[in-house]
């Protein structure tokens, strides 16, 4: 089966743009319009879950996606054409960058939630290189798994700064938010899931936990 089956060149409606020119590296314009070529899975997956974003994160539709990029070299997901690198999004000339984590940390971790939802692995602001852009493939189970660091850095800025929660003064920003399951986190956890109605349902490790505590995380982070 053919990495580059389907093409996108828009999504939920919204077109897809590419700003990542070099020379001159133009991240953060508004790119130019460009189509990426990608699994028919991946199309129909994002479609899925921008469609879905765009109706609930309190912004309406953007007018741009800005995207890093789709196929890539290798036996990586990149390169089996099941990955996604999203940059940015523009509403006319309003923007939100994914660098710009430390502007709006709810707002990027309700999108974070939402990819969650749809993708069951998520490369976000804290995992190494990846601090401008979020990366979604299919390369794992769609399940909470305390060893990921993706999964840990999002549930531990998702406790920080959604529910307001002390896990301790480690990581870059001092904050806790480490990508490591240690006893702050879990308690944080514990916390939230208490608030959320979720405690006593069988943990994050139950796939229909894992999902409705994604969905409340989203809600929360654009409501």
């Amino acid at each position: 089966m053919p990495r580059d089956e389907a093409t996108i060149s828009e999504l939920a409606g919204v077109p897809t743009h590419y700003g990542r020119f070099d020379p001159p590296f133009d991240y953060g314009s508004k790119g130019k319009a460009r189509s990426f070529k990608c699994r028919d899975v991946l199309k129909q997956t994002l479609n899925d879950c921008c469609t879905e974003l765009f109706d609930v994160w309190g912004k309406g539709k953007p007018s741009i996606i800005l995207s890093a990029g789709t196929l890539g070299d290798g036996e990586n997901a990149h390169g089996k054409g099941y990955a996604f690198d999203l940059d940015g999004f523009f509403w006319g000339d309003e923007r939100f960058m994914m660098d710009e984590y430390a502007k709006d940390r709810r707002f990027y971790n309700g999108i974070n939630a939402q990819l969650f939802l749809y993708f069951p692995q998520v490369l976000s602001f804290h995992y190494p290189r990846h601090h401008d852009h979020f990366h979604m493939d299919f390369n794992s189970s769609k399940r909470f798994r305390s060893a990921s660091n993706a999964q840990m850095f999002f549930v531990q800025s998702a406790l920080v700064y959604i529910y307001e929660q002390n896990i301790g003064k480690t990581g870059n920003d001092g904050d806790g938010v480490d990508g490591i399951y240690g006893d702050d986190t879990k308690k944080g956890i514990t916390a939230a899931l208490k608030d959320t109605g979720l405690w006593g349902q069988g943990g994050l490790s139950k796939p229909e936990v894992w999902a409705k505590f994604l969905t409340m995380t989203r809600d929360l982070a654009f409501g």
